[in-house]
């Protein structure tokens, strides 16, 4: 993760990767734990809850069709509700882990969907066991009634419908947390990397497997629909600071050595040109910024990516890098980073070619 907020530049990121881990492997700790536990108290749960729907309904008389599809909708629910129980525990050490890598706005949107996360799950959950499926009931009852014929219900399927509004809601939210965080962090974006594309085949196949027997002819439909919905929401991550979180920078021939370059394309504040879009210099890393010797954020980013992608020249296009603060450029001299400007800002005759011209690097063979 970036130190935007945190001025330690030489934080190891193997290690924070490392912490990731662990806070998935306690994660999933917890969750055995906690299903383990709730296995002992799970035939206790489903009686008080039918005692409950059956408040006012004396032909409600329940009927198991099938063992083996009970024994699956109790571990089914088992597992849902060590899910509900882990996911506050789950939100706050992701939260700790990515606060110290983030600008005010992404803190704020990702602390907004850790917390409608964490709160709106078990509040749906409530909502669809207490007061849903009572109701379809009552409702069912109502619509069904012929004299002289008695009513039995299948009391896995009863629970299938719960299990199965569970699972959307549960496995809906993970893959918003999950595309949030990996479109913070850089693994996707602008919905063109792999990794999105499989997050969503992983969890729209899970989903299809988990959803109870009773919503067979649906199942493909609404696991589409559902992480379709989960990926528009996360798409609602702030724009990058530098314009994009992914640089492929390579070795490239600059006056007489061989470097790794990032040209930063400031804009300072409107005053100063742009870099064409018709360059399109692969290898060379090409953050976007509107003021770098103004926005602390964007000179911290600028110190991180030296940092990742071991920038040896650094080429700031709207100024000569003078106006850079004293810190930022001790920083990038620490870091074994030459800087300098090509200062179109004072070029009031540039043109397209000619700036064309002052980006050009040869590859290195």
């Amino acid at each position: 993760m970036s130190s935007l907020v945190k001025n330690d530049f030489s934080f190891d990121f193997t290690n924070h990767l490392i912490q990731l881990r662990s806070i998935f492997q306690k994660s999933a700790l917890m969750v055995i734990i906690s299903s383990i536990i709730l296995s002992f108290f799970i035939d206790d749960l489903i009686l008080l809850w039918f005692e409950f729907i059956n408040i006012g309904h004396n032909s409600l008389n329940l009927t198991n069709y099938s063992p083996s599809d009970w024994l699956s909708i109790r571990f089914s629910l088992v597992l849902i509700l060590a899910c509900i129980v882990v996911l506050p525990f789950f939100s706050i050490m992701l939260r700790k882990f990515t606060i110290i890598g983030m600008t005010s706005k992404e803190n704020l949107w990702f602390t907004l969907t850790l917390f409608f996360s964490t709160t709106l799950t078990p509040l749906i959950f409530i909502l669809v066991w207490i007061y849903i499926i009572p109701l379809w009931i009552e409702l069912f009852e109502i619509a069904s009634l012929v004299e002289s014929v008695g009513k039995r219900y299948d009391a896995v399927s009863i629970l299938g419908i719960g299990i199965g509004i569970s699972w959307v809601i549960l496995i809906g939210n993970m893959v918003i947390m999950t595309l949030g965080f990996a479109r913070l962090i850089g693994l996707v974006e602008n919905g063109q990397a792999k990794f999105r594309i499989r997050i969503m085949l992983i969890s729209t196949s899970i989903l299809i497997l988990s959803l109870p027997f009773v919503y067979d002819g649906l199942r493909v439909f609404i696991s589409v629909i559902t992480i379709l919905i989960a990926d528009r929401i996360s798409t609602t991550v702030p724009n990058p600071i530098l314009g994009t979180r992914i640089f492929e920078v390579s070795d490239v021939s600059f006056k007489g050595k061989i470097s790794r370059i990032g040209v930063i394309d400031c804009s300072c504040e409107g005053s100063s040109p742009t870099i064409p879009d018709s360059w399109n210099y692969e290898g060379v890393a090409n953050p976007k910024c509107n003021a770098i010797c103004l926005n602390s954020f964007e000179q911290y980013a600028i110190i991180d990516l030296i940092v990742e992608k071991k920038l040896s020249q650094l080429i700031i296009t709207g100024c000569d890098a003078s106006p850079l603060p004293v810190w930022m450029q001790e920083r990038i001299k620490n870091n074994r980073c030459e800087f300098s400007g090509l200062n179109w800002l004072d070029c009031s005759n540039i043109n397209e070619d000619g700036m064309l011209k002052s980006l050009q690097f040869p590859l290195e063979e």
